[in-house]
């Protein structure tokens, strides 16, 4: 998974050969989970601006950044998240996603402006591609989150009939050439972090971080395991356990108190008289979640703590 694999793909992408739909999307929680309910709507000539879209994602969006593989804290401003659509981290979602458009009803544009449908929180182009026996042998995806239809409240919108300027009556979107996420072979590509939302990757995140403050817990090696697991389970800290290195753990678990005091204190960390690591405050506990989930720094002395072979990460 890289740039040239994203350019590779969509360059071999030939949209006046696939069926397409157009689709909106709302959120809504059930039972603490996040569901995306699916309508669709008429759209005439998608491919051709799928193929506009294509070509802006050549143009700009893919020169601009590199892909690198998914992990919650890449900056989105320099790369596109790339992750195996198989993956646990997103198939059930991406599965839910598609049979939802496949199987979706199509709805009048006039209803998500009125009120009748709720408001649209994004929308996506769905592309089938088809052997001679209507089996489909290839998916792309397309996703925006943004609501597409203009706003009336604050100002009139105007549209041309025949040549004539007249108030709109129907409902007016606007599109422009970029997309927050992009199903595409076999590989799904976060190209903004914003979309994550729809994915319901900060629940997953909390999951992975509390399943690693299980065996934190088990270690016995922090003084205060309530106050370490509010921390943990911050949004932003919750992110940070999907880089957790369990061989970190297992090596300070395994030291003596004096030398797990001489390796701690090169991440300014501190241990109480029993030897576990103090996490009595905020600052305390986010040296500790940086050291186990490989973010720590060196300290300004440029002392370098080797135990076992670990090593801090810059």
């Amino acid at each position: 998974m890289n740039t040239q694999t994203l350019i590779e793909s969509l360059r071999a992408l030939s949209p006046e050969e696939m069926d397409w739909k157009f689709a909106l999307y709302s959120t809504r929680k059930n039972r603490g989970e996040l569901e995306l309910d699916w309508n669709l709507c008429k759209f005439k000539g998608i491919a051709g601006w799928v193929d506009t879209l294509r070509t802006t994602l050549l143009e700009k969006a893919v020169a601009e950044k590199t892909v690198a593989e998914y992990s919650p804290l890449l900056s989105d401003k320099i790369s596109i998240a790339a992750i195996e659509r198989g993956d646990a981290m997103i198939k059930g979602q991406i599965t839910d996603i598609l049979l939802n458009i496949q199987n979706g009803l199509v709805s009048a544009p006039e209803a998500f402006v009125s009120g009748t449908m709720p408001k649209a929180t994004g929308f996506a182009f769905y592309g089938e591609l088809k052997d001679d026996e209507g089996n489909v042998i290839e998916q792309v995806l397309f996703m925006r989150r943004s609501n597409p239809f203009l706003s009336r409240q604050k100002t009139r919108l105007c549209t041309s009939i025949s040549g004539e300027v007249v108030v709109s009556e129907k409902p007016i979107l606007k599109f422009t050439p970029a997309v927050d996420f992009i199903l595409i072979g076999d590989v799904c590509y976060f190209n903004s972090s914003a979309i994550e939302k729809d994915f319901d990757l900060e629940n997953r995140h909390f999951a992975i971080a509390a399943k690693h403050m299980t065996l934190i817990g088990e270690a016995d090696i922090v003084s205060d395991y309530e106050t370490l697991e509010k921390a943990v389970l911050s949004a932003r800290n919750s992110r940070k356990f999907a880089n957790f290195d369990e061989q970190i753990l297992d090596h300070i678990t395994r030291m003596g108190v004096v030398e797990r005091e001489d390796f701690l204190s090169t991440y300014g960390i501190t241990i109480d008289k029993s030897g576990r690591m103090d996490t009595s405050d905020s600052e305390q506990c986010g040296l500790i979640i940086d050291l186990l989930c490989c973010r720590s720094c060196l300290d300004v002395l440029g002392r370098l703590a080797v135990a076992n072979g670990i090593t801090p990460r810059e």
